[in-house]
């Protein structure tokens, strides 16, 4: 369906999935465009290399990916994904500090040195006043307006401007807006992660922590 224009694909994939499920039997689908996966499926097999990543249903992929390969690759925009210095049992995102479960704290491989990769969706971004507390600056590189929903495509500021993000597919923090209030290119917002709606990896492994 990747030669079908855009509303043309949606019409399809809706065609599809009500057939399959009209006549109720068992189909595999097979398809590299995870919208196509999450959209079509009852449950999703991610494979990497040919070699099985995670098995389960479209929420369960999305909420609770089993390590970064299918954190990166299910979800669009992708995860925003990097790799950071974790101190006193927080992770340090530039000026922010995101509190990491006891359990995950201590979960964390000694082979790791002191370091997780840590993911975070563009919507579970808030934009906040500067200067607020677990707050981290992202400077705004593009806007990509979409309607009903606008994201802004930044490079983060400050103690994490060389953190490598390239595991979440752009190497640009991605953030999820009010489309009747976008920034402009060029200017410097606060952002910070939702309580409870952070993904934590090993740093080497890629493996969930937790």
């Amino acid at each position: 369906m990747s030669n079908l224009d855009a509303k043309l694909r949606v019409q399809t994939r809706t065609q599809i999935a009500s057939l399959q499920r009209r006549l109720g039997v068992t189909t595999v689908y097979v398809t590299h465009d995870q919208t196509e996966a999450l959209t079509m499926g009852d449950r999703i097999a991610v494979l990497n290399g040919g070699i099985l990543q995670q098995v389960g249903t479209p929420r369960e992929m999305y909420d609770r990916p089993a390590n970064v390969f299918v954190a990166g690759f299910i979800g669009s925009p992708a995860m925003n994904i990097g790799t950071f210095d974790v101190k006193d049992g927080s992770v340090k995102v530039g000026s922010a500090s995101v509190p990491l479960e006891r359990s995950i704290a201590s979960a964390i491989p000694d082979g790791d040195n002191g370091k997780v990769t840590l993911g975070f969706r563009p919507e579970s971004l808030d934009v906040v006043s500067s200067g607020t507390p677990g707050s981290f600056e992202v400077e705004v590189n593009l806007v990509e307006e979409l309607g009903s929903d606008a994201f802004v495509y930044g490079s983060l500021k400050g103690d994490a401007a060389d953190v490598d993000l390239s595991a979440g597919d752009t190497n640009q923090v991605i953030v999820r807006i009010d489309p009747r209030g976008v920034p402009d290119k060029g200017d410097v917002i606060s952002v910070s992660i939702q309580a409870g709606h952070s993904h934590v990896f090993s740093a080497t492994s890629g493996e969930r922590l937790g």
